[in-house]
C-alpha cells in the first residue's frame, strides 16, 4: 500500500477524531474544538500518514515543550517559547494499519523535526500499556517528576499513564 505523511490540516480534524474513537478508551476522548486549537498552536509539528486515496491511517500531534512538563488529558497545549524538547502528546494508528510502519514513520519524521529545531530529547505519556512499545524505540520512564506532572499524569484516570522521554 503506498502512504504518504504530510502536515495535519484543519479540514483533517473530522477523521482524525473518528480514528482516536477507534483507537482510545472513552477515557481519553478530546474535541474536535481542542484538537483543532491544538493545531493551530503547533501547526508545523502535527502529521499524517494517509493512503493514495486520502484516507486518514495514523496522525500524531506534538509540541516543542520544556523538560518535566506534561499535558493533562483534554488540555490546550503550551507551546514554550525556549522549549527543551518536543512532547509528543498523541499517537494513532487505524487497527487496519498496524502493520505498515507508519507509527516508526511519524515518529521519524517528529525526531527530524525536533532536530531542526535544536532538540536532542522526545518526551511523552504512555497510556494504554504502551510502554514496552515505546521503549523498544528508545524511550525509558522517567519517575522523579514535580508535583504538577504528577497532577497531570493523574488527569489519564485509569490508562496506565507513565511519562517517558528519549535522547536523540
Amino acid at each position: 500500500m503506498t502512504t504518504s505523511i504530510r502536515l495535519i490540516k484543519p479540514e483533517d480534524i473530522p477523521a482524525v477524531v473518528a480514528l482516536q474513537d477507534s483507537c482510545y478508551s472513552d477515557a481519553l476522548y478530546e474535541s474536535p474544538a481542542l484538537l483543532q486549537q491544538r493545531l493551530a498552536a503547533a501547526a508545523d509539528s502535527c502529521w499524517l500518514a494517509e493512503d493514495a486515496k486520502g484516507q486518514l491511517l495514523a496522525y500524531l500531534f506534538s509540541y516543542p515543550s520544556i523538560n518535566g512538563h506534561i499535558t493533562p488529558l483534554a488540555s490546550a497545549f503550551k507551546v514554550s517559547n525556549t522549549p527543551e524538547l518536543l512532547y509528543l502528546h498523541d499517537m494513532a494508528v487505524s487497527p487496519g494499519a498496524r502493520s505498515l510502519g507508519l507509527a516508526s514513520g511519524l515518529l521519524a519524521i517528529a525526531k527530524q523535526h525536533a532536530l531542526s529545531l535544536g532538540l536532542t530529547k522526545l518526551a511523552l505519556v504512555a497510556v494504554q500499556g504502551s510502554v514496552p512499545y515505546w521503549q523498544r524505540h528508545g524511550f525509558h520512564l522517567v519517575t522523579t517528576l514535580a508535583d504538577s506532572a504528577e497532577q497531570a499524569l493523574d488527569s489519564y484516570r485509569g490508562e496506565q499513564a507513565r511519562y517517558m522521554q528519549a535522547a536523540l
